[in-house]
């Protein structure tokens, strides 16, 4: 029979809420590593995207089973201080991040083009502005774990809320940015070939994709928060 005083100690023993911060560095060193992808793809090395896949495949497969364990010790008897669901969804949509930087790795491998300069630099513009929407959210995530596990003092509140409003900043210029990146791509339509620019459309969405994962999964803080 299980002693109720050890299944109390137990469940407080460590915080429900630490793996969440382990996942989102997870995801946020695989997408670093697509990062480096993206920068070897456009500098024309496609030997160094191949083998990059390679690493930002299994650094997703480590997210998701930090994100599985999450979901399996997450128990629905557990007294928490927010709603599990939205811990719950907050973690689908971090996870998506991962799932869309391993999917920008993938396309990367499948072709590649042959880029003029003004490609080549709007494509790293907006790998920037998504990598920096990805670290805004971990940020987030980070200071709102210690938030769980503290208390939800107004001001540490307006602090995370603050954060998650850079990221929504930095997702809307990633948009801008990814308007003008098919525009450029269109007009170099020439030189790329009908192709090239297949490739490079759909390269910009997904890559857009990440960024907006992130925003998603910022929000879904912001509701934490703001139910307090």
């Amino acid at each position: 029979m299980t002693d109720p005083r050890r299944f109390i100690l137990d469940l407080f023993a460590r915080s429900p809420f630490k793996p969440l911060t382990e996942h989102a560095l997870k995801v946020q060193l695989t997408v670093l590593k697509m990062d480096e992808a993206v920068k070897a793809f456009v500098n024309g090395d496609q030997e160094k995207v191949n083998g990059l896949y390679d690493t930002i495949s299994a650094l997703e497969h480590e997210a998701d089973t930090v994100k599985n364990n999450i979901r399996m010790e997450l128990p629905s008897t557990l007294l928490l201080p927010v709603d599990r669901t939205d811990i719950l969804n907050f973690l689908k949509q971090q996870d998506d991040v991962a799932n869309s930087a391993e999917m920008v790795a993938q396309m990367l491998t499948m072709r590649a083009v042959n880029m003029t300069p003004p490609v080549k630099d709007i494509i790293l513009k907006l790998e920037n502005a998504v990598i920096t929407t990805v670290d805004e959210h971990v940020e987030a995530v980070v200071k709102i774990v210690d938030l769980l596990d503290s208390s939800f003092s107004s001001k540490r509140v307006k602090e995370i809320q603050e954060i998650i409003s850079k990221v929504d900043s930095q997702k809307h210029q990633v948009d801008v940015i990814r308007q003008d990146a098919m525009k450029v791509i269109f007009d170099n339509e020439k030189d790329l070939g009908p192709v090239g620019v297949y490739c490079l459309i759909e390269l910009v969405k997904e890559m857009s994709w990440i960024a907006g994962h992130a925003e998603n999964s910022s929000d879904r803080l912001r509701i934490i928060t703001a139910r307090r």
